[in-house]
């Protein structure tokens, strides 16, 4: 005897056969109806957005079991005609800019995002245009996740790191490996830190121990010396054990050679990963909206 499927299991099947993915766009008007109106005037001032872009996880979009994931994240997708450097490369843990063709930017804010049941999955239409290339799928999966993961530096390493200026005119090492990374992110698949201890540290005599890595694109391979050398000509003129700091140097390599080994020590670094002593996100840059 055959057993006929369940509606939950017709739902799953539609959805696995229309193959959604996490970074399938859909137009703003399309999740209206599934949107209370409180939400959608308190978090997005009455309006849709432009797009809406499917932010849970693949394996969640397909779950066998209606029930085991009745519910998905959107995010709200807004068009711009130019970046923010800042906010490329999923440098940002709290705005990501995708560039997805010419004068046509992906803004995605962290804040704007919804819930709706999964089951409205395959009554939705899946936009053609707006699609993630494979290199923008995975920063926009790095972003999402890194939201929940980001590092949490103890507040007095962030102050001895960020220190922009002290009595010998010097900047702090994280000043001036953000302006390293400013200037060079395109190169990077990634950034790691290693600091120790993990705590907050009263005594300002007592140092802290920290080491950069940072890891090329295997396109940039090439590069990695020459970047390795800028990097430690730069950081020539940093602080030291002085001001509260041990460093054990920064170094690029190429994406290969860092292992499983190093991985244990070291945490992903973002720019804007600094906590409750963080910077602004104010878009200085690339505020023009897309027509």
């Amino acid at each position: 005897m055959i057993m006929a499927d369940t509606p939950e299991q017709e739902i799953v099947s539609a959805i696995s056969a229309a193959g959604w993915l996490q970074g399938d766009t859909v137009s703003g008007d399309a999740l209206i109806e599934h949107i209370s109106e409180e939400v959608l005037k308190g978090q997005f001032e009455g309006v849709a957005p432009a797009y809406w872009m499917l932010a849970s996880h693949s394996c969640t979009v397909h779950a066998r079991n209606l029930c085991d994931a009745p519910w998905i994240e959107w995010i709200a997708v807004k068009v711009k005609k130019k970046a923010f450097d800042k906010q490329l490369h999923a440098l940002n843990p709290r705005t990501l800019h995708l560039q997805h063709a010419e004068k046509q930017v992906l803004e995605l804010k962290i804040h704007k995002r919804v819930w709706t049941k999964r089951a409205v999955l395959p009554t939705l239409h899946r936009n053609p245009v707006i699609t993630l290339s494979e290199e923008n799928g995975q920063y926009f999966s790095y972003w999402m996740s890194h939201h929940y993961n980001r590092i949490a530096m103890p507040d007095e390493l962030v102050n001895r790191l960020k220190a922009d200026q002290g009595d010998d005119g010097m900047k702090g090492i994280a000043v001036l490996v953000d302006d390293f990374l400013h200037q060079n992110n395109q190169f990077f698949a990634s950034a790691w830190v290693s600091f120790n201890p993990k705590g907050e540290i009263r005594d300002p005599a007592e140092p802290y121990e920290v080491v950069f890595r940072f890891l090329t694109k295997r396109e940039h391979a090439r590069r990695a010396n020459e970047l390795h050398d800028q990097l430690n000509e730069l950081l020539g003129v940093a602080r030291n054990l002085n001001d509260g700091l041990y460093f054990g140097g920064a170094d690029v390599t190429v994406l290969q050679d860092f292992t499983m080994l190093d991985a244990e020590d070291f945490v992903r670094y973002n720019l804007h990963d600094w906590l409750s002593v963080g910077d602004t996100d104010e878009d200085e840059e690339g505020a023009d909206d897309a027509d």
